[in-house]
């Protein structure tokens, strides 16, 4: 194994190893018992393998919702799936992807060291996704190595220590403190969720019609709540697919027997994320104080985006089927002005428009919440367009990177490349 693949498939390129390391090496600081040192290890990391299995439970089942639907209304298109077109990248691009990620982090932790900015990104799958779109559009434009090398780093470095930075505001009115950040590249959509959800007052709420009260029972189980969207999601997506389509699909299988366990999966993987999110921050954060205190004094970790989810899964739950819906707003006036269709990514709309979501929830109440979901997934949906010229080297998929911050960092770094060259 080559130094580039050590990197790129080492303890960089496998965040659960990542964190676990992070957690060993801050109880170590902290000269803690053996048992603990274990314990806090072990729990981290399969704290973020829950996390993980969740994901892929729920995105396996999100993935076959994106094909009915692909299916039911005939639309060719691109989705953004940041997993795909970085496995894209990094046949091409292996050797530049693992630098920009080394010298990047490199220059990221000295960032936290002397400047008053403390935060330490540790979503190394998402530092994986930036360097390969970096490496992607700098390789594009015909750059020699070192150039590449050196602007992907520094850029990298700049977004994974600004993104917690300007969203922390919102995530810690979440919060209600400052224990973790949000390690994870929709920075832009967070901070214009929170934006839009602070123009509505919580506490100008109108109060709950007495019909609804009587079904608080049922929505203050948030499980069965998923559950049920879910499959009324996937039955009227359904319902306008062939039947013979659904039958090749799922092996002949009823589009109601379909929906139902599909629902269940999805909801299935829910649960197991906020289990894992649960386990993995009551280990990481502590042991993190010891490196923060040691290396970075006041340093802040810098996590994934379900670790908002627990704060309000009611509000996640619907943040996912609003910004979605946004998506949906957003691909129909694509194909009215006959530009590159983007087919909302259910994926990228579950996840950072959940996250997003919660931010609003908290920010302006129900009211904030919907309106900022519904603008936070039509503005996710449309930013790929200006992505997707600027990556051809790339070659032709029906994939390009999701959220918002891989498409506005790389206009900008085109633009600005452009201007020298």
């Amino acid at each position: 194994m080559n130094p580039a693949q050590f990197i790129n498939k080492g303890l960089l390129g496998e965040p659960a190893l990542l964190l676990g390391f992070i957690a060993f090496l801050g109880l170590l600081l902290q000269k803690q018992p053996v048992q603990r040192l274990a314990n806090g290890t072990i729990k981290t990391m399969l704290g973020y393998t829950l996390l993980q299995i969740g994901a892929a439970a729920a995105g396996s089942s999100l993935s076959n919702l994106s094909a009915i639907i692909q299916n039911g209304f005939q639309i060719i298109g691109i989705i953004p799936h940041n997993e795909t077109i970085t496995a894209l990248a990094q046949i091409n691009y292996g050797e530049e992807i693992a630098l920009i990620m080394l010298f990047g982090m490199a220059l990221h932790l000295v960032i936290a060291r002397f400047t008053p900015i403390k935060y330490v990104f540790l979503t190394g799958h998402h530092m994986l996704f930036m360097a390969s779109m970096l490496a992607g559009l700098l390789m594009s434009m015909a750059l020699p190595l070192w150039q590449t090398v050196l602007m992907g780093a520094t850029v990298l470095a700049a977004a994974i220590s600004l993104g917690p930075f300007i969203a922390q505001p919102y995530v810690r009115k979440t919060t209600g403190d400052d224990q973790f950040a949000i390690g994870h590249f929709n920075s832009i959509g967070y901070v214009l969720s929170g934006w839009i959800a602070s123009w509505f007052r919580p506490g100008s709420e109108p109060p709950e019609p007495a019909k609804l009260q009587k079904l608080r029972a049922f929505f203050q189980d948030h499980m069965s709540v998923i559950t049920v969207f879910t499959f009324g999601l996937f039955l009227v997506s359904g319902l306008f697919t062939p039947s013979n389509r659904m039958e090749e699909m799922f092996s002949g299988r009823h589009f109601i027997v379909v929906s139902l366990i599909q629902a269940t999966w999805f909801a299935g993987g829910c649960y197991i994320i906020l289990a894992g999110v649960r386990m993995m921050l009551s280990e990481i954060i502590p042991a993190f104080k010891g490196i923060a205190d040691r290396f970075v004094p006041g340093a802040i970790p810098a996590l994934d985006c379900p670790v908002l989810f627990k704060y309000s899964p009611f509000a996640a739950m619907f943040g996912f089927f609003l910004s979605f819906a946004g998506g949906i707003v957003a691909m129909i006036v694509l194909l009215q002005f006959q530009y590159t269709v983007i087919i909302p990514g259910v994926i990228p709309h579950f996840f950072s428009g959940g996250a997003a979501s919660v931010i609003a929830y908290k920010t302006g109440g129900r009211t904030g919440m919907i309106a900022a979901s519904l603008i936070h997934g039509f503005v996710i949906t449309m930013l790929p367009v200006l992505l997707i010229p600027l990556l051809s080297n790339l070659g032709f998929l029906r994939a390009t990177f999701a959220d918002s911050d891989f498409s506005v960092i790389g206009v900008a770094v085109h633009s600005i490349v452009r201007l020298f060259y």
